[in-house]
């Protein structure tokens, strides 16, 4: 019998392009079903058709069963190829969405600073000073020591903090011989002195900021003692406790940090 024979009565209709691992298993397919029909043509009928078909058919046969064999193989490979890959790209999609979490989070923190240079631009053009990194409002007004506080605090500052002998020397300079607020206080408790801004006080180095027998709680008889703190241009532009319901020009100071310098 000649081979070309063989699959004479299979007919195979060309499928639409598939994904790879599709069209392997559809080519498994093909060949599988023609293992089938080659294992049925090849029944003998009779003892003559058994002799005729001879030992090129069962050739034939054991071609075709390596053929499954391989193309199982293949198969197997392909699917593991892809396995790979889906976990490649899942690696890929996840460092993905962790630069995207960055460039968010980079994008935001350049927001905010632009904002907060913006506000510092703003302050300087309407008359803020830029000393030590921090920015410095003198005001012209006068309020109470609760007043200007709120003022300072409704431009995110708070009555200024004094941290060291150059920033008393600044601080006194740029009153010109006025007297103004400073965020100093024993509101709550008498003799228990606290920055407002949250800076810590310190008694030792800041002994040399008072002004001679200051603080006294002096009662000036206007309703309560002396719990607020201005300099005092009398005093060398020292510091002096006075009662907290007192006009008097002020200080507020943006730190650095909020500044954002």
């Amino acid at each position: 019998m000649a081979r070309d024979n063989i699959y004479e009565n299979m007919q195979v209709t060309e499928a639409a392009p598939q994904p790879k691992d599709l069209r392997g298993q559809s080519k498994l397919q093909v060949v599988e079903e023609a293992v089938q029909k080659l294992q049925v043509s090849l029944q003998p009928d009779n003892a003559s058709d058994a002799s005729a078909k001879g030992s090129d058919s069962l050739q034939l046969l054991d071609e075709a069963q390596a053929g499954v064999r391989m193309l199982k193989d293949q198969l197997g490979n392909v699917s593991a190829a892809y396995g790979e890959i889906q976990i490649r790209l899942d690696h890929v999609s996840a460092a993905y969405g962790e630069i995207q979490i960055r460039l968010d989070n980079v994008s935001a923190a350049r927001g905010a600073a632009q904002g907060r240079y913006r506000d510092v631009l703003t302050k300087l053009s309407r008359g803020w000073r830029f000393y030590g990194g921090n920015l410095y409002y003198f005001s012209q007004e006068r309020k109470s020591w609760d007043a200007s506080e709120r003022f300072c605090v409704s431009q995110d500052s708070h009555l200024t903090s004094v941290s060291s002998q150059a920033e008393q020397e600044f601080l006194s300079k740029e009153t010109k011989g006025e007297d103004h607020w400073i965020g100093l206080t024993d509101l709550g408790t008498e003799g228990s002195w606290r920055w407002v801004d949250g800076t810590e006080y310190r008694a030792d180095t800041s002994r040399g900021f008072w002004a001679r027998n200051q603080p006294d709680n002096w009662d000036q008889g206007i309703g309560g003692r002396e719990d607020c703190v201005h300099i005092h241009p009398l005093n060398r532009n020292l510091w002096n406790d006075v009662n907290c319901t007192v006009p008097s020009r002020w200080i507020c100071k943006q730190a650095h940090g909020q500044a954002g310098l």
